[in-house]
């Protein structure tokens, strides 16, 4: 019998439906094996009536504890791996090429759920076809989530009056001499144009802000040579709850520390640390002090060499092996009961494209050597106690979306790096449009989209401490501890050094530190 037609009828009978990747990769493993997975999907009690590949992702941690221990080892493993995992996750083992490092992170309350690695290799053309074509599909299945009215490809769309969804990426934007909005568009059937007109200003406003090669939803009208916008959807990322903790614990964030820069503020840095380790501030800011139990490092802890025009006059340390051999003797004073998760960010030695690998023993051999530090890839989404999972992302791209959406451009420019987070979350994808950022393409899963929502997205890079919510995501910016530079004045940066941001995982309290003179905190709401 045909195992195809075996499993879509297994299915039908269980309620749910396969869409063609799922039943395609779930075709891989043998009878035996696709009918205890069918039996793992239906007794998850899945509400979705088609499962894709979003909603295996969704449900991967149950899926896999009981799956992968079973028999037809080979089968599972190339399930897995069609689906775009490693057989790292499979185990349940942290994505990180160092095996110590690995082991540290295991032992620790801190779990990797995705940190992406990227083969080297020779890119070509065909690299990018692929990747793009991964990333649609990708952002279409979660699109898929949102029971579309009348979804429809644009290969199927005919002269019928009756309104139409499409699922399109977008190749090219432009204003008509009649102040109309009309974009290029395309998905895997063929190509169109969809034409927003500037007298239904909500929707002309709201498609404004589309960018060039993100994924959308239009509900149009008309053929497939000329669409007109009746509506459009974002893939959007919303949490259906705020989740919290039954321990008074507190997270601290912070960023772009540049160490080995001229402008690197190392007095307000110990005196950081100092407070971490309950050494130094009043009672009430030591108490505090001894309840953090998280620091996320996200990128630029060094500040490298060579990474932007005469950088060398601005540096104290030139070479990156001692500049990151400076950090680890700032790093070890942390007390050893903080687990500190560390991400590269553009200054550090690693390569620029996007996902960037964790640090290397090569340039940081004393930062392995730290048994409460973990390194891991840009981006990466780690889970902590209490469930709360963090999404690391330093940021490369916002400058290109700060530039690219004029309300952004106008009104905030790079003082609010939070609203920039949330235009990536409303996309579901770190960097959305093609040249925001030097990227690596990967033919089988765009490791910038952002398939799991994460409770909490903490960023760096714009140098500038905020704390915003976003469909119950909370969104930090850490600061920096560099004061500001030629470069940076060059590039918008409008830095607020020395903030950090503290959140509490039980009730969810934000406070922003303030090491560049007292202690004095500024007080935020519960977010």
């Amino acid at each position: 019998m045909d195992l195809e037609k075996e499993i879509l009828r297994i299915c039908l009978e269980k309620g749910f439906l396969l869409d063609k990747e799922m039943l395609k990769s779930i075709s891989l493993l043998d009878e035996s094996s696709a009918r205890t997975l069918i039996e793992i999907l239906n007794n998850l009690g899945i509400k979705e009536r088609v499962i894709t590949r979003a909603v295996f992702h969704r449900n991967f941690e149950k899926i896999r504890s009981i799956f992968v221990n079973g028999k037809n080892r080979i089968f599972v493993e190339k399930f897995f791996i069609n689906l775009g995992y490693s057989l790292t996750e499979m185990n349940n083992s942290p994505i990180i090429i160092d095996e110590e490092n690995n082991n540290k992170l295991n032992n620790s309350k801190v779990k990797i759920i995705s940190s992406p690695q990227i083969t080297p290799k020779k890119i070509e053309v065909q690299d990018f076809v692929k990747h793009f074509k991964s990333r649609y599909e990708q952002i279409r299945n979660i699109l898929q989530e949102r029971n579309l009215e009348n979804l429809t490809s644009i290969r199927r769309i005919n002269e019928k009056k009756e309104n139409k969804t499409v699922i399109v990426s977008i190749l090219d934007k432009k204003i008509t001499k009649n102040k109309n909005l009309i974009f290029d568009v395309e998905d895997l059937t063929g190509r169109a144009k969809v034409l927003v007109n500037n007298n239904r200003q909500e929707l002309y406003n709201l498609a404004r802000d589309v960018l060039v090669d993100e994924v959308v939803a239009f509900n149009v009208s008309g053929n497939s040579e000329i669409l007109f916008a009746n509506g459009l959807i974002f893939p959007d990322a919303v949490l259906p709850e705020k989740r919290k903790y039954d321990k008074d614990e507190w997270v601290a964030f912070t960023s772009d520390i540049h160490v080995g820069s001229t402008m690197f503020l190392e007095n307000q840095f110990l005196k950081f640390i100092k407070w971490l380790n309950g050494a130094e501030g009043n009672e009430e800011q030591r108490e505090l002090a001894k309840k953090v139990k998280y620091l996320f490092l996200v990128g630029d802890c060094v500040d490298g060499v060579g990474v932007y025009p005469d950088q060398e006059k601005f540096l104290k340390i030139k070479e990156i092996s001692e500049q990151y051999s400076k950090l680890c003797e700032y790093l070890k004073l942390v007390r050893k009961d903080i687990k500190i998760i560390m991400s590269p960010g553009q200054h550090d030695a690693v390569w620029v494209g996007e996902p960037q690998p964790s640090i290397s023993e090569k340039w940081a051999p004393g930062l392995y050597k730290l048994d409460n530090l973990s390194l891991v890839s840009n981006p990466c989404l780690v889970e902590i106690n209490g469930g709360f999972k963090i999404l690391m992302y330093h940021g490369a791209s916002m400058h290109g979306i700060i530039e690219e959406i004029p309300e952004i451009r106008l009104n905030y420019g790079h003082n609010s790096p939070t609203r920039v987070t949330r235009e990536l979350l409303k996309r579901r994808h770190l960097a959305p449009m093609h040249g925001s950022c030097d990227y690596i393409p990967n033919d089988k899963k765009d490791p910038m989209v952002i398939d799991i929502l994460p409770d909490i997205v903490a960023t760096g890079d714009q140098h500038r401490s905020e704390v915003a919510n976003y469909n119950n995501i909370l969104m930090i910016a850490s600061s920096c501890w560099q004061s500001i530079t030629p470069f940076e004045e060059k590039v918008g940066n409008n830095p607020e050094p020395c903030r950090v941001p503290l959140f509490n995982l039980k009730t969810r309290e934000i406070k922003i530190m303030d090491f560049s003179e007292g202690y004095e905190h500024k007080p935020r709401s519960k977010l």
